[in-house]
């Protein structure tokens, strides 16, 4: 009986397997969507949802996107700033085959009724995200990603609605896309990355409200070599109140990183000449977390991060480097660049430890991940020796803090993103840090 047992519930679990296996895709043609369609809505989704099928007169597919603050393919708000809210509904219709069968419809209410009032078709294959934004016209743009079947490519499709009807007021094919300040004068624009895949060159388009509408403001070149972006900001150059920079982390089909800075500044925009990508480097093992630009010291500037192996490590392979993590600000209206500070960055990537002054080329480091320590060693840079101990970070997991509170131990505090706590304990030798030194230099993330 027993034996027959185990092979019953052997059987069942194979067919829950392959039934599980399905449905992930391997033999079924059906998407998750149909599986889950018609989906489980509420009095107003249902509402709509019979609208839609009432203006459709057939049978159609909800969609939903793939990413962002809004994934149910029903976006009801309020378009217009009038009383009523309107409703937005991503479709498809399965019987199109004519490459137009993703479709995005608006709906509004009328005399106490959902109804339809226009119907876009889609610019691409699947929806990645819708975003709401004021880009300074007063009215709510609506800004739409979609996938681009058989490519790496995306469409952003930005549609304003006033009076009661959207109108699309630019359609950008792209690899990437942001909504940020660029001017610096209150109002967003929209950040796009362009690759034209003739020639393999990328551009840094910014587009916004001019005096013939909204258009393109501006186009600058970009480092046509990277792979992929990883992150885009925006920020105020050192040393210039007058001169913003929009940074763009990319990373390098070699594995490396990056950054390029399109510098705004009256009306002009242009790469600047300071960060190239040989020597504007940065890497990421096991011993260097992967870091975008910010403002660790936090004075209101954007730097750019650089890696740099320790003298120890010099002749290491990359991947078994242990880096220091050099910032760089920009100067000279963003055409120059200088070092700013010298810092190590925590394996978890949850610490910044900025170097005081007299410790630049005068120090070493060592990681122990077992052990969860970091040990920094007093260099000589004349015979490449260490000569002893300046500082130790230990690291410590909620529950295993207790041997760290007894006396020669500094806190440093607890990390808000890992959880984990650190601690010091300083050496006596020169050039080492006062408690209260070592508190001003540490950035917990």
């Amino acid at each position: 009986m027993k034996t027959g047992g185990v092979e019953l519930k052997r059987k069942i679990i194979a067919a829950v397997a392959a039934i599980m296996l399905i449905m992930a895709g391997g033999c079924s043609s059906a998407s998750v969507e149909e599986l889950l369609s018609p989906p489980k809505l509420d009095g107003e989704q249902t509402e709509i949802y019979n609208a839609l099928k009432a203006y459709t007169n057939g049978d159609i597919i909800l969609k939903y996107p793939r990413s962002g603050l809004y994934r149910s393919a029903f976006v009801i708000k309020n378009l217009d700033s009038e009383y009523s809210d309107e409703a937005i509904v991503f479709y498809e219709m399965p019987n199109i085959s004519d490459g137009s069968s993703l479709r995005m419809n608006f709906l509004d209410r009328q005399n106490g009724k959902w109804v339809s009032v226009y119907d876009f078709a889609a610019s691409g294959s699947e929806v990645e995200s819708i975003t709401f934004r004021d880009l300074g016209d007063g009215a709510s743009t609506i800004l739409v990603n979609y996938l681009v079947k058989s490519s790496s490519d995306r469409s952003t499709s930005i549609i304003t609605y006033k009076g009661g009807k959207p109108q699309e007021l630019l359609n950008i094919r792209n690899v990437y896309t942001e909504i940020l300040d660029a001017d610096g004068d209150g109002n967003d624009e929209v950040f796009a990355v362009i690759t034209n895949r003739n020639t393999g060159n990328t551009l840094a388009s910014i587009y916004g409200w001019t005096d013939s509408g909204f258009a393109e403001k501006g186009t600058s070149a970009l480092n046509s070599g990277f792979s992929g972006i990883r992150n885009v900001s925006c920020g105020k150059c050192c040393e210039d109140e007058n001169t913003r920079a929009i940074f763009v982390d990319y990373a390098s089909s070699d594995g490396s990183f990056g950054t390029d800075a399109v510098i705004c500044g009256n009306g002009f925009y242009f790469p600047s000449p300071a960060l190239d990508s040989v020597t504007m480097i940065r890497t990421s093992n096991s011993y260097t977390p992967y870091v975008s630009c910010g403002d660790p010291d936090g004075d209101g500037c954007t730097e750019i991060p650089v890696s740099e192996p320790f003298p120890a490590y010099a002749e290491s392979p990359v991947n078994e480097q242990i880096n220091m993590t050099v910032w760089y600000k920009l100067i000279n209206a963003g055409t120059s660049k200088a070092e700013k500070f010298r810092s190590f960055i925590g394996t978890k990537g949850d610490y910044i430890l900025i170097f005081p002054n007299s410790w630049k080329h005068r120090v070493n480091a060592y990681v122990s991940i077992s052990e969860n320590t970091v040990r920094f060693m007093r260099y000589d840079p004349l015979t490449g020796d260490d000569i002893e101990p300046m500082m130790t970070l230990f690291c410590a997991a909620e529950g295993n803090t207790s041997k760290y509170k007894s006396d020669g131990y500094i806190s440093l505090g607890q990390s808000p993103t890992s959880g984990y706590s650190y601690y010091a304990q300083i050496g006596n030798s020169y050039p080492s840090l006062t408690e209260e030194e070592l508190k001003s230099l540490f950035v917990l993330r």
